[in-house]
Parts: structure tokens; C-alpha cells; sequence
């Protein structure tokens, strides 16, 4: 009796702990407008940065999302994005700053077969995710890393909502 308690707890405790470390989160709901699933998969960068992949009837984006309020007037500028996943070849896009909503700006861009070869890279991501933006206008580069716990899942949960396999 008591070993099946003990292994009860140490089985909660491993989920509770895989939990707990998973980066990456999906979130699918029905999408009145086609029918079909709209979902986000988010992968957390820090408090206030995440890297999303969004779909719906109108497509499949990629975005790195900063907590950040869009000022009035402010017009939408051209970065690159790079990403890589461990050591694989790095994806480059061409992303466009914009309003995503009252907290946060976005990054976005909807070149989705290059968008299809990082999910099948995040969806075998072993140890880590390296992101990069920059703008050649602003002299300006950021970088920054999100972990692959809970990739592989969350990229399997994320597909199938949207039809991609």
C-alpha cells in the first residue's frame, strides 16, 4: 500500500515539474468564420517577449511579440528575423512591427512555407531555440533563446488544430 503511494506521488511530482518547466503553450478554439480551429502556439522568451505562430481562416503567421503599447503615429517598419533550432540552418524572414493589440507589438510575417520548415524543425527541437531581429534603419539587433520544453507536444497539438500535417 504504501509503495503505490509513494508512486503516486512521485508520478504527480514529475508532472507537476514537467509542467512546470514547458515553455511552449497552445490554445485552439473554433473559428466562427470558417468552421474550422483558430490556434497559438506561444513560446515564452522572457516575461515580456514570446514567439507565436497563429492560425486561422485567414492564413498562418509567425510573430515575436514584445509587451509594449504601439504609440499613436507610429508607422510599421521592415526587420529580419532569424530563427534556429539547435543546430540547425537558420530560417530568415522579413517581418513587419505592428500593432497586435493594447499591450503588445508584434513582428510579423505569413511566408508560410518557411514558417511549415520551423514548425517540423520545433517539433524535433532537442536543446534550445535561438531567435534574432534586426533593422538595418534603426542599427538595431535583440536575440534571445526559448527553451524546447513542452515543443514537441504543443507542435503536435498546434498542427493538427490547424490542418498542417
Amino acid at each position: 500500500m504504501k509503495a503505490g503511494i509513494a508512486a503516486t506521488v512521485v508520478l504527480i511530482g514529475i508532472a507537476i515539474s514537467s509542467t512546470a518547466s514547458a515553455q511552449w503553450d497552445t490554445t485552439i478554439q473554433d473559428d466562427i468564420f470558417s468552421g474550422d480551429k483558430k490556434a497559438m502556439l506561444l513560446g515564452n522568451i522572457s516575461p515580456s517577449q514570446a514567439v507565436a505562430f497563429d492560425c486561422d481562416s485567414d492564413g498562418l503567421s509567425l510573430a515575436i511579440l514584445q509587451e509594449e503599447k504601439w504609440a499613436d503615429g507610429r508607422t510599421s517598419s521592415e526587420w529580419k528575423l532569424l530563427i534556429k533550432v539547435d543546430k540547425g540552418e537558420i530560417h530568415r524572414f522579413t517581418v513587419e512591427s505592428a500593432k497586435r493589440n493594447n499591450q503588445y507589438t508584434q513582428y510579423v510575417t505569413r511566408e508560410k512555407e518557411e514558417i511549415l520548415k520551423v514548425l517540423a524543425d520545433l517539433r524535433e527541437a532537442k536543446s534550445v531555440i535561438q531567435l534574432g531581429l534586426q533593422s538595418e534603419e534603426f542599427d538595431s539587433k535583440w536575440s534571445g533563446t526559448v527553451s524546447v520544453g513542452g515543443s514537441t507536444r504543443e507542435t503536435d497539438k498546434f498542427t493538427q488544430a490547424c490542418k498542417l500535417k
